[in-house]
């Protein structure tokens, strides 16, 4: 093997005096996944150039993957030292960032904004806003850096996204709408515009959304998940979503969330009674899901839902029963189970079932 000339170098000279050899050789023990001499190294950069900000700041970079709180620690000593820096104050807010030191972020970016106004250290800023819930601050900063960069559409995303956090659903419908208008193909803006009328209830408005996002992006896997929650919801535009369903099925054969999705649409337009082929459809879409992930629990509650329609009630019971293990705090699972068992002649354990479903139902609706 032919050892690089550099590696040659530092063998031949372990009392190496230079702090940025040491530095140099860390990066490259690290692409190399030699952790522990990739850090050795960097502590004998760092105590060679302790007061060497170039030194500093490519230490601060060098832990910023591996020890968050190590290149905050860095960060803010390159940043008393290279006060003629800019960016200095920004990258020490996200190192604190990463290392979950909010309060410390935000002292960072409130001392950048004095040398640096610029977009990204007001999104860094929102978002430690948002994060310790202060959330006039998140949007004052959110709002400021939209002004400053109105063409980014990562910057009216992020004021939505503060706007979705605490639940204000109205301006984050205004901010989107707005958004929509300049990014029309956007379908980061689509989808969480649907976010936003569904939390308004505006379901009809929010299927648009979903349906709109998944023309965008057909394989984003969140615009189907959020339209199998509002199935009550699609009316005439069931069929579609049906359709939309199958095709991403069709596309992701080995994810049980297609076949799950098909199912449940294809359940929702079951009549009443019966067990029509449909019906058989749906449940084998069912056991695919389940042959890939066992563990979902509304799988076994659609299982348990068609087998009741099958009348085989012990087998669905038992699918309820496995759901509501998963899942203990879905009514409808309860309700289910209630009816199966008073079909069994459990008496009793239909009426504890009945009294978890409106316990569950009661605490939903508050």
């Amino acid at each position: 093997m032919i050892v690089p000339l550099f590696l040659l170098f530092v063998a031949a000279a372990p009392v190496q005096s230079d702090a940025s050899t040491w530095l140099s050789l860390a990066r490259t023990y690290a692409k190399q996944s030699r952790l522990q001499a990739a850090v050795d190294a960097a502590r004998k950069a760092e105590a060679l150039g302790a007061s060497d900000p170039r030194i500093l700041q490519g230490l601060a970079d060098f832990y910023a993957k591996s020890d968050p709180p190590k290149a905050a620690e860095l960060g803010a000593r390159y940043a008393d030292l290279a006060p003629a820096d800019k960016t200095a104050w920004r990258r020490l807010a996200s190192f604190c960032m990463e290392a979950g030191l909010t309060d410390r972020a935000i002292v960072a970016g409130l001392r950048g904004l004095k040398v640096e106004d610029g977009p990204e250290l007001r999104t860094l800023l929102g978002n430690a806003y948002a994060r310790c819930g202060d959330w006039s601050s998140a949007v004052a900063q959110m709002s400021e850096a939209l002004k400053l960069n109105p063409y980014s559409e990562d910057a009216h995303f992020q004021l939505a996204q503060v706007f979705l956090k605490q639940q204000d659903f109205p301006s984050a419908v205004r901010v989107l709408e707005n958004a929509r208008k300049i990014f029309d193909k956007s379908a980061q803006i689509e989808l969480a515009l649907g976010v936003a009328y569904y939390g308004e209830r505006k379901f009809a408005e929010a299927v648009d959304e979903f349906l709109r996002t998944i023309r965008l992006a057909p394989e984003v896997p969140q615009p189907y998940v959020f339209l199998g929650r509002i199935l009550d919801h699609a009316n005439e535009r069931l069929p579609e979503v049906t359709a939309r369903f199958a095709e991403f099925e069709a596309r992701n054969p080995g994810s049980y969330l297609g076949y799950l999705l098909h199912a449940k649409a294809l359940v929702a337009q079951l009549p009443a009674m019966g067990f029509p082929a449909e019906a058989q459809t749906a449940f084998d879409l069912v056991q695919k899901s389940l042959a890939r992930k066992e563990d979902e629990a509304e799988a076994h509650y659609l299982a348990g839902v068609l087998l009741d329609r099958r009348r085989e009630f012990q087998q669905a019971a038992a699918e309820l029963e496995r759901s509501i293990q998963l899942n203990a705090k879905d009514p409808a699972a309860h309700y289910r189970l209630a009816l199966v068992y008073e079909r069994l002649g459990r008496k009793a354990e239909a009426e504890q079932q009945r009294a978890l479903h409106e316990k569950l139902s009661e605490a939903a609706a508050k």
